[in-house]
């Protein structure tokens, strides 16, 4: 299972209809890229957070995900948590660790409804029946990840990373469960754990404000 996000919101000027068959993943790299086309891949239907997956269990993660939270509750990584999935990084830290949004969204802390970008809007643009149409985003939606790396060294102390080469790529691998329950314990510590501090980022700064009002920092 891989990502393909195409970030189709109909508040982007730009942005590109989500066609499941043939709307290629904005921006997440080649690999991802290389599954979707490849022979016998399922997608889900998710109009901005589609993933991606091969084998087995591909039918169980992607299918019955449209309507849903694109990285929450009922999400496709929620099955692949479900499903003890393991997180494999190539080449890359948890900075582009896609689960740990999940993670934020299954502590069940009160600003996990804050976009990462409000102008984006709520509804995404889909191809249906020859026309577009545009569908109501559900759910929880993901914030800013630029601080997300941190969690690499929070779970290596713990024994719960293991690090090494693919090819010659740095590569992490860790079990989902493990590392959801251990962030979302961090964050019942510390919720802002995750936050980014700059003074420009728009989505933690609300979600501050957010936990802020409900007497949680």
């Amino acid at each position: 299972m891989m990502p393909s996000f195409t970030y189709s919101f109909a508040g982007i000027w730009n942005a590109e209809p989500f066609d499941i068959e043939i709307s290629p993943s904005w921006r997440m790299g080649v690999l991802p890229e290389t599954l979707r086309t490849w022979p016998g891949a399922l997608r889900s239907a998710h109009p901005a957070f589609s993933v991606v997956a091969k084998g087995p269990l591909a039918r169980e993660i992607t299918s019955g995900r449209d309507n849903a939270s694109g990285l929450g509750a009922g999400s496709a990584y929620d099955a692949a948590h479900a499903l003890g999935a393991r997180i494999l990084l190539l080449g890359v830290t948890s900075a582009r660790n896609s689960m740990i949004h999940f993670a934020e969204a299954a502590s069940g802390l009160p600003c996990n409804d804050i976009h990462f970008r409000e102008f984006w809007g709520r509804e995404a643009l889909v191809w249906r029946e020859g026309e577009v149409v545009e569908m109501p985003i559900t759910g929880d939606l993901p914030g800013c990840s630029a601080n997300y790396g941190i969690v690499d060294g929070f779970l290596l102390e713990r024994g719960l990373e293991k690090t090494g080469l693919v090819a010659s790529a740095p590569s992490i691998l860790m079990d989902a469960r493990e590392m959801v329950s251990a962030v979302v314990a961090r964050l019942a510590h510390q919720p802002d754990w995750l936050f980014c501090d700059s003074i420009i980022c728009e989505p933690c700064t609300l979600r501050r404000r957010r936990l802020r009002e409900h007497g949680l920092l």
